[in-house]
């Protein structure tokens, strides 16, 4: 069974002094660089080791896998994102205009998904790694009831069960054309567009309730 991300987290040893601090983003920037470079499957401890000039056992020291590297990756991530994903949905309970609170909800999506190259590869071990499927189902269950809040502020007539549905297929949708548009090369931005009338489309369903 998957350990929980409490688990992983636990079993960090975080430094607090400035060489042990650096070592142990060194360790983390090499693991970043590695996925850049050769995915989520060319990720292990020998190389991590190797990339950041510190023996396999510094690593261990700091990290007792290649899945508590991941799981840190994400957590970094994934609070780099939040703050200004979490300022911008607030907006939506009394923005004025809705497409225009789309657009810029959106863009923001896609400008932070682009600040971080690590990020695609992180979401496409979502498939392979148990413990980051669970990470992802933490993650969204968080929006889950802060979003679904929103809603019933924003669209007075829906109930607080339909909020919840109508947050999960923004957040599924939302991530899903992330995820998809970053494979596909030259069609990435049509496909982005696209896929913002679709959000569109529904939000304005959820006013009209």
């Amino acid at each position: 069974m998957a350990k929980v991300i409490s688990e992983y987290r636990s079993q960090l040893k975080r430094p607090s002094q400035a060489r042990s601090i650096a070592t142990f983003a060194s360790i983390l920037q090499a693991s970043t660089d590695i996925i850049v470079e050769r995915g989520v499957q060319g990720l292990n401890t020998n190389v991590v080791a190797e990339r950041a000039g510190v023996n396999i056992g510094t690593v261990y020291h700091y990290f007792p896998d290649k899945t508590a590297i991941l799981v840190e990756l994400f957590r970094i991530d994934q609070e780099r994102r939040n703050a200004p994903l979490t300022e911008k949905l607030n907006e939506i309970s009394d923005a004025p205009d809705l497409d225009q609170w789309a657009d810029e909800m959106f863009a923001l999506a896609i400008e932070l998904r682009n600040e971080s190259p690590a990020t695609a590869h992180l979401r496409r071990a979502f498939r392979a790694v148990p413990e980051l499927v669970a990470i992802d189902r933490q993650d969204t269950e968080l929006y889950l009831d802060f979003l679904s809040t929103l809603l019933r502020v924003r669209f007075v007539g829906i109930s607080k069960e339909r909020a919840r549905a109508a947050t999960r297929i923004l957040v599924e949708m939302t991530s899903t054309i992330l995820d998809v548009s970053q494979e596909l090369g030259e069609q990435t931005r049509l496909f982005l567009g696209e896929g913002l009338v679709a959000l569109k489309c529904y939000l304005h369903t959820l006013e009209r309730s």
